[in-house]
């Protein structure tokens, strides 16, 4: 799995807590890697209506509320089309396995997915944000 969805994460709550303007160049040494991936996944934020772009004085900003920006919209943003488990087209169907995997698979990988996507709905940017400031303070101490 690659890291778009954490990096996006990462580019989101960045920009919340920025006091500064936002550019591609701040995020990408935030994150560490290049401008150009990270415009990439801005892209993908831009289109999915969460972030806005404008060049000069307001750089990258969020278009949806903290409170109200849950970490599935997030996820869809990063990978539009993209299921996140896959059963191969390959299997052999005059073997028994073969035969019968996809049907075997199937309901366990959709549930995943379920259970994944459920989960994600539940917390917001904010209570990521709030998370990440918890675990700050806590190692203060």
């Amino acid at each position: 799995m690659d890291t778009k969805f954490s990096i996006a994460l990462h580019i989101l709550a960045y920009i919340s807590e920025a006091d500064a303007v936002v550019t591609s160049e701040l995020l990408a040494r935030s994150v560490g890697t290049n401008a150009s991936h990270i415009r990439k996944i801005i892209t993908l934020l831009k289109e999915a209506d969460i972030v806005e772009s404008n060049q000069g004085k307001k750089g990258i900003a969020l278009k949806i509320p903290e409170s109200k920006l849950t970490l599935d919209k997030v996820y869809s943003a990063v990978y539009p089309e993209k299921e996140l488990l896959h059963i191969h087209d390959t299997a052999n169907k005059d073997c028994p396995v073969g035969k019968n995997i996809k049907d075997v698979l199937l309901p366990i990988f959709e549930e995943s997915e379920k259970q994944l996507m459920g989960n994600l709905r539940k917390k917001t940017l904010q209570s990521l944000i709030d998370d990440m400031y918890e675990i700050y303070n806590d190692s203060r101490k």
